[in-house]
This record gives structure tokens, C-alpha cells and sequence, in this order.
């Protein structure tokens, strides 16, 4: 029996409204995909006002509640200082990322993840034919360059960060963003939404929301993470920015990058 792969996004309103009719213009005639498209989203968001959805029986929404953390823990969260804005306060449906590894999304075989505001360039179906047996797959967070370390995305001046430093190692450069996720759904278990949940509870001094906690779970707990390809035959698979004469199939940019 064939494979059952699908494209998936999370988003609230303001961002379907914002980029889902780009995005899926942009997969369908620059990526060449015209399997089913998975939306992950909460129970408020009107997903029947966007005929692009509506009217179009390869698009499929799944509906998730708010996260939700303790007291305790949504105001440690809140707390946390970077040198960036607090994600847990402006980017808060982030969270929304967990659903990723509910069972609901078992009834396809492996599961492309992108965030809805990449851009689509060329045909993805070669990026999608390799598919990561009991794996997840992701793009190094520091790549090309590796000058960044796990321990970056966390809060080095939390409480817990040197209970979290010693039980984990976090001086590994080849962490994983959550932009680009294309993993078996065979790894989901019953408890793998709760798990990932549950360590946040015990380490809220993520600085990245999902992203730090899931580098915790998927390299150091169950050890499922791998190195998405950096090629096809004949181009990157993804970067932040486009490059001068160079074939890449995903950005997050449509800008060309400064030399």
C-alpha cells in the first residue's frame, strides 16, 4: 500500500489569513504536491471562511485545545529573558506545535511540517521520497556555519539551568529548528504529546517555545533525530535565504542573502 504523506501546517487565524493562499499556491505549482495538506489549528479559528479551504477536499484540519501549562509554570515562562522578545508572550500559539506527535495525525505515514510562511520554489517530490524510517528529520538550527549551541535556547540565568546543563548536554551545535520537521508518525506514542507537555513543566526556561523543549525529547530522550538531507541532485534542500545561482527547493526568505 502507497504511503500516505501529508503537508502540514500550524496556524491561528492571523496567520492563515496572512500566508495559507501563498503557501498552498506556491506548493502546488512550485512544488509540484497535490496530496493532502494538513492544517493544525485550535477550535476558534473559522477556517470556513477561506474558500481555499473550504472548497477543497485535500486540505484537512485538525483542531487542538490551547496548550495549557500550570500557573507555575506560565509564569516562569513569562520571566524568561533573551535577547529577543518573549516567545511564550508574542508567539505563544507556537505551542500548537506539540499537537505535531498527537496520535490524531497517525492516520498518515510520515508527516512534512512546515512553517506557513516558507516559501516554495521548485518540485519537492524528490525531498519527500526520502522518507525517515522511525526517524525525525529537521535542518540544524546553526547550519552552515555551527556557531550556536543548544544551550542558546534556553535561559542561562533560570533557576534550573544548571540542573538542566548537567543532566543534558548543551554545548551540541547541531540542535535542530522546528521550521522544517518531516518525520515517521511511527514515533508517535500514546504518551508523546503528554511527555513533551510534562518537560516543559519540569524545564520551563525555554526561550523558543517548542524548540528547545523538543531538542530535549527527540535527541536526548528518545533519540529519533536526524539531519534532514542538505541536497537533492541538484540543489539545497532548505536555507534562510536565497542564494545568488544556487537551486534551493526552501527558504524562509525571498530575499537573496548579502555576500
Amino acid at each position: 500500500m502507497k504511503d500516505k504523506i501529508a503537508i502540514c501546517v500550524v496556524a491561528d487565524f492571523k496567520f492563515l489569513n496572512k500566508f495559507f493562499n501563498s503557501f498552498k499556491k506556491n506548493l502546488r505549482n512550485n512544488g509540484n504536491f497535490h496530496g493532502e495538506v494538513l492544517i493544525i489549528t485550535d477550535y476558534f479559528t473559522p477556517t470556513f471562511l477561506f474558500p481555499s479551504i473550504l472548497f477543497d477536499s485535500k486540505v484537512k484540519v485538525k483542531r487542538f485545545s490551547r496548550i495549557k501549562f500550570s500557573s507555575e509554570t506560565d509564569n516562569s515562562l513569562r520571566r524568561l529573558n533573551s535577547n529577543h522578545p518573549n516567545r511564550h508572550i508574542n508567539k505563544s500559539f507556537q505551542w500548537h506545535k506539540v499537537n505535531l506527535f498527537s496520535t490524531k495525525l497517525k492516520k498518515w505515514n510520515y508527516i512534512f511540517y512546515m512553517d506557513i510562511n516558507m516559501k516554495i520554489h521548485h518540485d519537492i517530490n524528490e525531498i519527500l521520497q526520502n522518507k525517515p524510517n522511525n526517524k525525525l528529520q529537521a535542518r540544524a538550527d546553526g547550519y552552515p556555519d555551527f556557531k550556536w549551541t543548544l544551550s542558546s535556547q534556553f535561559d542561562k540565568n533560570a533557576e534550573n539551568f544548571n540542573k538542566l546543563k548537567k543532566k543534558y548536554n548543551l554545548e551540541i551545535t547541531n540542535y535542530f529548528q522546528t521550521g522544517i520537521m518531516f518525520y515517521d508518525t511511527s514515533i508517535i506514542k500514546e504518551e508523546t504529546k503528554e511527555e513533551i507537555i510534562n518537560l516543559v513543566e519540569k524545564y520551563p526556561i525555554s526561550t523558543t517555545n517548542e524548540q528547545g523543549i523538543m531538542n530535549l525529547y527527540f535527541i536526548y530522550i528518545k533519540n529519533l533525530y536526524e539531519d534532514l538531507p542538505v541536497h537533492t541532485t541538484d540543489g539545497l534542500v532548505y536555507y534562510y535565504w536565497l542564494i545568488e545561482n544556487q537551486k534551493i527547493y526552501i527558504t524562509k526568505q525571498n530575499t537573496i542573502k548579502n555576500k
